[in-house]
């Protein structure tokens, strides 16, 4: 993991842009690789393939089978990757989300032609305006001579117990993400005191449904506002779910009540939630107006 570990530097280097070459730079054919590729929005080993083609022969060998992961990363909040007017706003400010890296696990197949070569992936997942999409951005890879081996990613659990890791688990799980459409169409917007979502939102379990069985995960985006703002939910009847985001500096942006709705693995939803009311209000708890026409839920 120490590898995956290294390319957090990546993150944020020309505001989380892809990495122009893998990590490592080079490797042998077998060997297990990381990329980083950028801040996409919902990229998945569902919606993404991948394409080797050696500089030598030009030969194109579809390698999406052997895409082992595709995860975020996050920087230490502490770092100055999240001070104030540091480049990470604009991330957000050309893409909506909260600021992550992806980085895709890959296992190389055997056979691969020693020499220079690139990788060319192709996703349907939006990216920030800021840089260029992964689409039409190869990534460099020299293969080195040698046949390599996957890694296990062998990492010790105490009391000298070994096990290895599965970066399957770093993968998103199924989810319902609600937000406004960003930029909106109906903004420029003023900063708010606080915002409250209602959504309705079916699921195997019906009313019986608990908060312990769901998380409520809203994008951090306070290194652009400054909003410091607060997140409270609850359910009511299973189906219903009421989300409050609050700002004691009445600096909470319309674009920071994005957020993802998980359930535990043993419930699924049913059909797609929607977003039932939203409503915003002035440092003085006053009710004010702003952008509800343009919300959306979609399922990642």
């Amino acid at each position: 993991m120490h590898r995956i570990a290294l390319l957090i530097f990546a993150a944020f280097l020309g505001t989380a842009c892809t990495a122009v070459k893998t990590f490592p730079q080079a490797a042998r054919a077998g060997d297990t690789i990381a990329l980083a590729v950028g801040s996409p929005d919902g990229m998945t080993r569902a919606n993404t393939t991948a394409v080797f083609t050696s500089d030598v022969d030009g030969t194109p060998i579809d390698i999406t089978s052997n895409i082992r992961s595709i995860f975020k990363l996050y920087a230490d909040k502490a770092s100055s990757i999240y001070a104030k007017f540091s480049t990470t706003e604009n991330i957000i400010n050309t893409s909506g989300h909260e600021p992550w890296l992806t980085v895709v696990a890959l296992d190389l197949p055997a056979g691969l032609t020693t020499g220079p070569g690139q990788i060319q992936f192709n996703t349907t997942a939006p990216y920030p305006t800021i840089g260029s999409h992964i689409n039409s951005f190869p990534i460099g890879l020299e293969i080195l001579p040698g046949t390599g081996t996957p890694s296990d990613f062998m990492y010790e659990l105490g009391v000298g117990s070994t096990f290895g890791g599965n970066l399957a688990q770093l993968e998103a799980q199924a989810s319902a993400t609600a937000g406004p459409q960003f930029p909106s169409p109906s903004c420029p917007c003023p900063s708010y005191g606080g915002i409250e979502i209602k959504i309705h939102m079916p699921t195997s379990s019906g009313a019986s449904l608990t908060q312990d069985w769901i998380r409520v995960l809203v994008d951090d985006l306070t290194v652009q506002t400054g909003s410091g703002r607060g997140v409270n939910y609850g359910l009511n009847g299973g189906e219903n779910l009421t989300v409050i985001l609050t700002s004691p500096t009445g600096q909470l942006k319309y674009q920071e009540a994005r957020l993802s709705v998980v359930l535990h693995p043993a419930v699924t939803f049913i059909g797609t939630p929607t977003v039932t009311s939203v409503r915003y209000f002035d440092i003085n708890g006053n009710e004010t107006t702003g952008p509800v026409a343009d919300y959306t839920v979609s399922m990642q």
